[in-house]
């Protein structure tokens, strides 16, 4: 059976590189190569410092929200922040979201826990991510269209309440896997036990209000340095819109990048979500599509500098070590 899955994966990555691909592709042509090489080179550095700033704000939320999590690991707000910084560089680089692994790998050579806790704890952190993408992208629809606009009342209910949802859906999503998948083959053990270990890290929160509560603010926090990023970045370009409009359309270039299609730095989906959106706000296309590739493509330099730098420092401060019996309780779990 495994090469046949294997197979399957390999074909799923490709074409979701291949439909990648092709919306950069598109949304180039509407934006223009060189419209977006004249944003890029001609942005104001002091928006450019700033916007360089709000990154590395949301990046000590990150790292608060990592503290918070993990209590019993006496991680430290400075590390947790570099941890953080380097997770979301692998996160964004490494192909095909394979460099998600990267948190759990990360959080176990510098606190020492077992990978099944840092792979919770990265199934809770992008639980986190999307509650508060959610309560962002619903008030910013309701500020923008006001709360008497059906569209507008009904879009944000659905994003505000899908995050409340997230259990109720995962203990669904366990008892089909014990149902169907887990009597099938090995395979379906496999992904059954992974499902039930989604179930158990985003259940775990809620043993924990005070935590849960604080991880909630650094996450919120952390999305408005986020908004404030891409606010400073197109005042930089010369483009100064409202907040909340650029809340709402970066909101949904974000929930765009949930899409399965994926190569590098989440290139394709962030830039058709970022055009489509603005477009609906009012923005000419190609406005819309050039200012989307040149935010995108000064975040990546921002990601991949303090990315760099983070594990630089991690490497010195952390060298590896080996830990044995929790590989063992790794393999014995499945994972």
């Amino acid at each position: 059976m495994t090469p046949p899955l294997v197979s399957d994966d390999r074909f799923r990555r490709l074409v979701g590189a291949a439909v990648a691909l092709l919306l950069v592709a598109l949304v180039l042509n509407v934006a223009g190569p060189s419209a977006v090489w004249q944003l890029v080179r001609n942005s104001d550095p002091g928006g450019i410092a700033l916007a360089a700033a709000m990154t590395a704000l949301a990046l000590v939320f990150r790292g608060i929200r990592l503290v918070l999590l993990l209590p019993a690991s006496g991680l430290s707000l400075g590390v947790g922040t570099l941890v953080a910084a380097t997770a979301q560089a692998a996160a964004l680089f490494i192909p095909a979201r394979l460099g998600e692994i990267a948190l759990p790998l990360l959080l176990r050579r510098v606190t020492g826990c077992d990978l099944a806790t840092g792979v919770g704890t990265l199934l809770a952190v992008r639980t986190l991510d999307l509650a508060a993408l959610g309560t962002w992208a619903g008030a910013a629809i309701l500020a923008i269209w006001g709360f008497a606009h059906p569209l507008a009342l009904f879009a944000a209910l659905l994003l505000l309440i899908a995050p409340l949802l997230l259990p109720a859906i995962l203990a669904s999503a366990e008892w089909i896997a014990l149902r169907i998948l887990a009597p099938r083959c090995a395979a379906g053990r496999r992904w059954t036990r992974r499902v039930r270990r989604t179930r158990r890290a985003v259940v775990a929160l809620r043993n924990r209000p005070i935590h849960l509560a604080g991880a909630v603010s650094a996450s919120l926090a952390m999305w408005a340095a986020l908004w404030a990023l891409a606010w400073f970045l197109l005042a930089a370009m010369g483009y100064r819109w409202e907040p909340m409009k650029v809340v709402a359309g970066s909101a949904a270039a974000s929930l765009a990048n949930l899409l399965p299609f994926n190569l590098v730095g989440n290139l394709g989906t962030l830039e058709a979500g970022w055009t489509a959106a603005f477009v609906a706000l009012d923005v000419p296309p190609e406005v819309a599509a050039a200012t989307g590739f040149a935010s995108h493509l000064w975040a990546l330099i921002f990601a991949a500098l303090f990315g760099a730098l983070s594990w630089a420092v991690l490497a010195v401060r952390h060298p590896p070590h080996h830990h044995s019996s929790s590989l063992v309780g790794v393999r014995r779990r499945g994972w």
